[in-house]
């Protein structure tokens, strides 16, 4: 009897475990479905920014989180910034941090990791405060600048976020030197000092130029007041007027082009900086920044109108219609995708165009700039190794990302911003080739606009939803009535040598190739001088060098007993015949060699469209639908 007895009660207690385990379970997979802190209800966030003074690069950073219910909070600054594919751990430059109550007691903190403060509420509802200071002295379009003549802030680089609240709305105040005047996409005012912002991804995605010496101009365009403010370090000229000309015209084209922008004014951020080593460039929601290493003058003009054109352009192709995963942001770790090439190379392709079609330039130079970026591409080892969906993947390895090892990325790697331009050239000219020119790529960005971005909003970040890359190939097949399956398996995410011949005839256009007269014999190396002769950076894979066993990092102290000291080696090696078997010297690991190398005949240097000489009825209506007639 105690048997039976012994047996109902296993089987109830097998049943009331099997009942515990799967309340368990349920309870674990709902833990680990919903993000810790998710459904938090808003923070009371008030940000203030005190530049502090000009001479330490000092700014001030507090956030007041009132209504705090949980035991903690976590502060964290971002890894990154978005539209810089490049880790740079911003947090390096944070200092003096500290943490209090609303009575201004100190509260414990402490490090999660490189990026995040810990910091413990004392009580519910409560506040929490914190404090701490960034150096910033780099200007880019992803660091900040703070010295005597102005601030040029970047949000990630400076603002920390709240984990589970970045949607919540925050109160910006900024405490800035008196008669300095604050520029951004937040306000047209001037004099403005706080701001509403809805979330702190918009936070961060509006810079702030704040300075005594800041021209500011505007002007109205299809209902949209457009800014213009330029700081300059180099002394003012008369070109101001040229560059606002020269944006106006380059705005009505773009807008004429694309759907009505969701904003009521746009702000463009210009700074000049001769002697800087690189120049810069970086799209935001409703502004741009535009950094030029000269000054606004000649070439200094012309480049900031082409990158004017670039970031203008990004108001719609990757701010609002972007790629999955570029908004909202994980601002921890990297965000890949394989669109790149079409939303930073097909920009530049637009930038071009629209430069063109707003008649800045002539035909000539938008088909020779076109023809560059041919030519570039077809003198990359890369392009054989490197599909262009693969270059946007790997974006976080190269974009101005620091290299702490050697790498071979000069043979192994192409651009997304060359290889993109270079394929929005060939979709252009084949869409309108297939639809006979009723339809082009412009058609194709449009749709793609409206499809996604003018979607259901997905969230609190920004209307509509990002795509993913086959929605490119999609959009072309939908707006074209045509399959592009194999165009975009072979050119995009494969690595076959492009259509140029075919596609460009289609539009009455050949491509040539040709060398200049009196160049010299190639040795196939990228170098860099150095104070006794010329340093190899590369060998280009079984070209000269590589054959004749020269190493990258190799020295090279003289051809034939002639000195590189001061020399050019294209001067040097002018003086053989293709085919010449030339001996160098050659410092390798301290030590001097004798290396001897047959040359490579010239490479061909000079690349241009040229229109055929007696196109078809066809290919002409499909060339002045693309350039107009008589331009």
């Amino acid at each position: 009897m105690g048997k039976p007895t012994r047996t109902r009660h296993c089987e109830s207690r097998i049943r009331s475990l099997q009942l515990s385990g799967l309340l368990f379970l349920a309870l674990a997979l709902l833990t680990f479905a919903v993000p810790p802190g998710a459904g938090a209800a808003p923070l009371e966030l008030q940000y203030r920014l005190t530049l502090l003074r000009p001479t330490t690069h000092l700014l001030e950073v507090e956030i007041t989180a009132s209504g705090a219910t949980a035991p903690a909070l976590d502060f964290a600054l971002p890894a990154w910034a978005p539209g810089r594919y490049a880790i740079y751990d911003f947090a390096k430059n944070v200092q003096e941090f500290e943490a209090t109550d609303g009575q201004n007691h100190k509260l414990s903190w402490s490090k999660l990791d490189k990026q995040t403060w810990h910091v413990e509420t004392q009580e519910p509802g409560g506040t929490v405060k914190v404090r701490y200071h960034v150096f910033a002295n780099d200007l880019t379009g992803s660091f900040s600048q703070f010295d005597s003549s102005h601030a040029n802030l970047n949000g990630a680089s400076l603002f920390m976020y709240i984990e589970n609240h970045k949607p919540d709305p925050l109160t910006l105040t900024v405490t800035a030197p008196a008669g300095w005047k604050l520029i951004s996409g937040f306000s047209l005012s001037i004099e403005k000092r706080i701001f509403q912002v809805p979330n702190y991804d918009r936070l961060i995605d509006t810079p702030l130029e704040i300075s005594p010496q800041c021209s500011v101009e505007q002007f109205i365009e299809r209902g949209k007041t457009i800014r213009v403010a330029v700081h300059s370090f180099a002394d003012a000229d008369g070109n101001t007027a040229q560059l606002v000309d020269g944006l106006k015209k380059v705005v009505r084209s773009e807008l004429a082009m694309m759907p009505d922008p969701d904003l009521q004014h746009y702000t463009f951020l210009f700074h000049f900086a001769p002697g800087l080593p690189l120049g810069d460039g970086m799209e935001h929601f409703n502004s741009t920044e535009v950094i030029g290493s000269g000054e606004l003058s000649g070439s200094g003009l012309a480049e900031a109108l082409e990158n004017a054109a670039h970031e203008f352009f990004h108001l719609w192709n990757v701010k609002r219609l972007r790629p999955a995963g570029l908004g909202p942001f994980d601002y921890t770790r990297e965000q890949y995708t394989r669109s790149l090439w079409f939303a930073e190379g097909v920009t530049s392709y637009y930038s071009y165009l629209h430069l063109y079609r707003a008649g800045i330039w002539t035909r000539e130079k938008f088909l020779q700039r076109l023809a560059d970026e041919i030519r570039n591409l077809e003198n990359e080892p890369g392009r054989a190794l490197m599909s262009a969906e693969s270059s946007s993947f790997h974006a976080w390895f190269y974009d101005r990302s620091p290299q702490m090892q050697e790498t071979n990325f000069a043979n192994t790697t192409i651009s997304y911003y060359n290889k993109g331009a270079v394929l929005g050239l060939l979709l252009d000219l084949e869409i309108r080739a297939r639809t006979e020119g009723r339809k082009s790529l412009d058609d194709v960005l449009t749709a793609m606009y409206r499809k996604f971005y003018e979607a259901p909003v997905e969230g609190y970040y920004a209307p509509g939803r990002g795509y993913q890359e086959k929605d490119i190939l999609e959009t072309v097949n939908e707006v074209t009535g045509s399959d592009f399956t194999e165009f975009f398996a072979e050119y995009v995410s494969g690595t076959s040598p492009l259509p140029y011949r075919s596609t460009l005839a289609q539009a009455g256009l050949e491509l040539r190739v040709r060398t200049t007269p009196d160049s010299p014999p190639s040795l196939g190396v990228l170098t860099q001088r150095v104070p006794h002769g010329l340093k190899i950076a590369a060998v280009r894979p079984g070209r000269a060098a590589d054959r004749g066993g020269l190493s990258r990092d190799d020295v090279l102290i003289a051809v034939d007993e002639l000195s590189l000291t001061v020399a050019d080696l294209e001067d040097r090696l002018r003086i053989y015949p293709p085919g010449a078997e030339v001996p160098f010297t050659v410092e390798r690991h301290g030590k001097l060699e004798r290396i001897s190398v047959v040359l490579d005949p010239p490479y061909a240097d000079q690349y241009s469209l040229e229109p055929l000489p007696q196109p078809g009825t066809r290919q002409l209506n499909i060339r002045n639908g693309w350039l107009g007639n008589g331009k």
